[in-house]
């Protein structure tokens, strides 16, 4: 293995919600699928020297280091066979992901898709910063009829260097044909470029997600090297689906049962997964910030528990009508759905036009709601409070909020305005976004324009690039995906998001919905004397869940 040297040369600057809503077993497209992780790319010398600064200011492009990876199965030489003159026709065509998609630095792994142009059977993908290229070499692999480049943690580090001082980097895959007996250098074709963003921060905090299989998973950014786990096990008859989460994450309520509701299940205790108090029965629900207070739903009317047994407590109005309730972070108000007709029962959801309801709490009593999104005959539903409050995401479609095909991302400012459609992470007319949610914390952009940014995730039946094409299925036979977006609370006069991407750390063999984020995970200690419950291991002095 040749030893890497990085080059400097002087370049121009390159500008739902039953179990058995999901087919159980993925009919993927994609055929036998390369994960990546294992692949270590082969650095290799590409013999330029250094641009020697002599400290003389002039005017010249910025100077640019050039770091080449080449991977396994591909000529070690592979850099140095693109000098061919450009070739149009043998342009390869970049599927994923879209254009001005922004991800944070550390996920698990991260994909590139593309088709080849024609002839093409090896691939230079290059991702160019304002001072660094990082440049990685590959046969195709070959994924629904195209080809997919696997960014491991090791790689997306390289990424995100080369995106450091701008924010971004430049997307562009270039392909050719092995030698042939000419001695001439073989044809290039390049690819229209993309920007692809990379943040300066992290993201953090970790998820829990339902699993069509019928349990509910979770996954700790916080921990490198971290994969899913496991959180409570269930099945198609005995699901654990429709969950809520404390805004600390020390405690959670989880349905049971074929249909949300039937069946009256306890909030538990995170760590020990310990009921705590009396089971009560419920579809939808949130709990107060400092966990005293459990706001639930029926799908028809509120109810007020309290936040440590589930015991009913004074403090809202009887009768109260309303669905899919969230309370602030800073515990001043919740929002909730309330359709303008009273179903009559609502376990799944509702259909018909709904509004967002506002309701103020004193600390010790709610007050009377308040109209924030008035409907004018469209369903607006699943609302849910930004981490600085100053935000509700929430899903609109025409019809029912379960398995709509139509539904919408949609954001209104939490003191009341005009809503606005978040179409570019929407991606389309007809991808079944649903149960947007907040991460919990305010990060920010970095780069040239440093600036406050929000994620947000959603359960999605759109494609996945080459990996899963579905949009010629049926409804029912299509599967729901995790997908995540950033959100930029200061852009003025236009859609705040950006195109999302599929999150790399679940199954993409079953469906998965209503990813709810904490600020870190809540583990069980384990040791001498202290045993972990099932499906669980003690490392390292905490218990650790089982691979879903």
């Amino acid at each position: 293995m040749s030893v890497m040297r990085a080059s400097a040369v002087v370049i121009a600057a390159v500008g739902a919600l039953g179990c058995a809503d999901e087919p159980r077993v993925f009919r993927a497209d994609a055929g036998p699928r390369d994960t990546g992780m294992a692949d270590r790319a082969t650095p290799v010398d590409t013999g330029e020297l250094p641009v020697v600064d002599a400290g003389v200011a002039v005017d010249r492009p910025p100077v640019q280091t050039t770091r080449d990876f080449v991977r396994p199965g591909t000529p070690t030489d592979a850099p140095a066979r693109f000098d061919g003159a450009e070739d149009p026709a043998g342009a390869p065509s970049l599927v994923y992901p879209d254009n001005e998609t922004i991800i944070p630095p550390n996920l698990p792994s991260f994909e590139i898709h593309f088709r080849p142009g024609s002839g093409n059977d090896l691939f230079e993908v290059s991702f160019a910063g304002a001072v660094t290229v990082a440049r990685f070499y590959t046969r195709c692999v070959s994924v629904g009829g195209g080809c997919a480049l696997t960014l491991n943690e090791t790689d997306l580090t390289q990424v995100a260097d080369a995106a450091r001082g701008r924010g971004n980097v430049v997307v562009t895959v270039r392909g050719t044909r092995s030698p042939d007996a000419s001695t001439e250098a073989n044809p290039v074709g390049r690819s229209a470029p993309i920007t692809l963003g990379v943040t300066r921060d992290s993201l953090r905090g970790a998820v829990y997600w339902w699993a069509s299989s019928g349990s509910i998973v979770r996954y700790d950014m916080g921990t490198a090297g971290a994969r899913a786990e496991l959180f409570l096990r269930g099945d198609l008859i005995n699901c654990v689906g429709c969950h809520a989460l404390s805004r600390d994450g020390t405690r959670m309520w989880a349905g049971r049962g074929p249909i949300p509701g039937l069946v009256a299940t306890p909030i538990i205790d995170v760590a020990t997964r310990n009921a705590l108090g009396t089971p009560f029965n419920a579809s939808f629900g949130s709990f107060s910030p400092d966990n005293s207070r459990y706001l639930a739903s029926d799908g028809v009317r509120l109810a007020l528990l309290n936040g440590a047994n589930g015991m009913p407590v004074p403090g809202l109005a009887g009768g109260t009508t309303g669905s899919m309730p969230d309370w602030s972070p800073d515990g001043t108000q919740a929002v909730f759905s309330r359709p303008q007709v009273t179903p009559p029962f609502g376990p799944t959801g509702h259909s018909g036009a709904s509004d967002l309801m506002l309701i103020p709490w004193s600390g010790t009593a709610f007050g009377a709601a308040t109209t924030l999104l008035r409907s004018t005959g469209i369903n607006n539903y699943y609302p849910s409070f930004s981490p600085d409050n100053r935000w509700v995401i929430f899903n609109r479609a025409d019809g029912g909020s379960s398995s709509n095909l139509g539904a919408q991302l949609w954001v209104t400012p939490s003191t009341g305005g005009e809503p606005i459609r978040l179409t570019r992470a929407d991606g389309g007319d007809a991808n079944g976004n649903s149960w947007p949610k907040w991460t919990p914390f305010v990060e920010r952009t970095g780069g040239e324009v440093d600036e406050p940014l929000l994620w947000f995730t959603f359960t999605s039946r759109r494609d996945y690039g080459l990996r899963i094409q579905q949009q010629g299925r049926a409804p029912g036979d299509r599967t729901s995906q995790l997908w995540m977006a950033a959100f930029r609370p200061t852009t003025r006069g236009g859609d705040p998001s950006t195109p999302a991407f599929w999150l790399p750390f679940q199954n993409i063999d079953q469906g998965n919905h209503i990813a709810q984020w904490v600020p870190s995970l809540q583990r069980q200690e384990c040791g001498t004397g202290m045993m972990c419950g099932n499906n669980e291991t003690c490392i390292g002095g905490r218990c650790i869940g089982a691979p879903p």
